[in-house]
């Protein structure tokens, strides 16, 4: 099936219920078949995710720089660790491997790597779906920001569809079906 690339916090945040997003994405990804592509981290969202995966028998592929890659970040359980020299290595090799999109809650990494796969996007230097769980509403200000960026004419109205927001695991999971389709 598709390979799936998350971003997420290395934070779990104060709410369980964005932790228990985690690891419901990945009994989810793990029972549609798909891999996991992420982070690389064995701590926060990150860990919950990888740990929910592996659990399952799930395939899960970590991309992580040199510079986090030590005893209490790197996930030691994950299989294909991929070691790069740095972040811009990290999302280069990410992006090469991914089919999909999806954000979890996470801090500026995570907007910073969503954004960057927007972005791309926008310039068709790829046409993989980007997709964000808003878990808790923790993104309605994202929603906001592309809804005012466009009335005030930064964005254009047809790069809108290049976001996905959906609220539940149970949404996320209807859009992969409706919108994931075999690589070739």
């Amino acid at each position: 099936m598709a390979a799936v690339c998350v971003f997420c916090g290395s934070q779990s945040g104060l709410s369980p219920a964005h932790t228990q997003a985690a690891v419901d994405l990945g009994k989810t990804l793990v029972a549609c078949g798909h891999s996991l592509i992420y982070g690389g981290g064995s701590t926060g969202m990150m860990g919950a995710l990888a740990d929910a995966m592996l659990e399952r028998g799930g395939h899960v592929i970590g991309v992580i720089p040199e510079a986090l890659a030590n005893v209490e970040l790197m996930h030691t359980q994950v299989v294909d660790m991929r070691i790069v020299p740095d972040m811009h290595v990290r999302k280069a090799t990410m992006h090469k491997l991914a089919d999909v999109y999806i954000a979890l809650p996470g801090g500026f990494g995570t907007m910073e790597e969503l954004f960057e796969a927007l972005c791309w996007a926008q310039l068709e230097f790829h046409t993989a779906p980007v997709v964000v769980l808003n878990v808790d509403g923790l993104f309605d200000g994202l929603a906001r920001l592309v809804e005012d960026m466009i009335q005030q004419g930064f964005l254009k109205e047809t790069y809108r569809g290049l976001l996905t927001m959906v609220s539940s695991v149970a949404e996320l999971e209807q859009w992969l079906i409706q919108t994931v389709v075999e690589p070739v």
